[in-house]
């Protein structure tokens, strides 16, 4: 049974162009995502989902597998969740393994690291936890990750089996959010070093 992560990224950003592979200190912004998901040890493999081929190409370029999402499953009308279904169901997902766990991680939180993957991780295996989300230090859900069980994939109902870990995260969204980050000396200094 394998822990899997995918990055949905789908092509057509409307506020900034090119968003998930947009530069941010000279690195598509989906790079740090996929960075930080393979220095997580209990990760098998690292697929990003995507309708837009150049995103596969940044994504193949970085270490990822490339899953090409149906254009009708890339609008913005599509919940998240559908797109993640499919990704799973994909035959290069099922060729590798029966999956056990799924990590969705932004494609536009570059703040991401593996820490927070592990934390949220090992708090899913400890409690036996069937999600983990991330949250802001109110409490507050944000979307730079979720750990599922992939069954729970498929729930039609509300569950109790979640947990979460903080993550006070930036979600790239805007040019200013770009220059924000720019500006972060703590996430420049991190990056520099790598």
């Amino acid at each position: 049974m394998r822990t899997i992560a995918i990055i949905p990224a789908r092509g057509g950003s409307k506020r900034l162009k090119g968003k998930n592979i947009y530069p941010l200190l000279g690195k598509p912004l989906m790079a740090y995502t996929i960075e930080a998901l393979q220095e997580c040890d209990f990760i098998d493999a690292i697929y990003v989902s995507s309708d837009d081929d150049e995103i596969l190409a940044v994504g193949e370029q970085y270490g990822a597998i490339s899953l090409k999402r149906p254009a009708a499953l890339a609008d913005d009308k599509t919940p998240k969740i559908v797109a993640i279904r499919q990704a799973v169901e994909d035959p290069k997902v099922a060729a590798d393994g029966e999956v056990e766990n799924v990590i969705v991680a932004q494609a536009n939180s570059p703040e991401l690291t593996a820490d927070q993957f592990k934390k949220g991780y090992d708090l899913m295996v400890q409690h036996r936890l069937w999600e983990i989300m991330s949250a802001d230090e109110n409490g507050v859900q944000n979307a730079a990750f979720r750990i599922v069980k992939q069954h729970a994939l498929y729930n039609t109902f509300l569950s109790a089996h979640c947990g979460f870990v903080v993550a006070n995260n930036i979600d790239v969204h805007t040019i200013e959010d770009i220059h924000s980050l720019e500006q972060n000396d703590a996430f420049v200094q991190l990056h520099s070093s790598k």
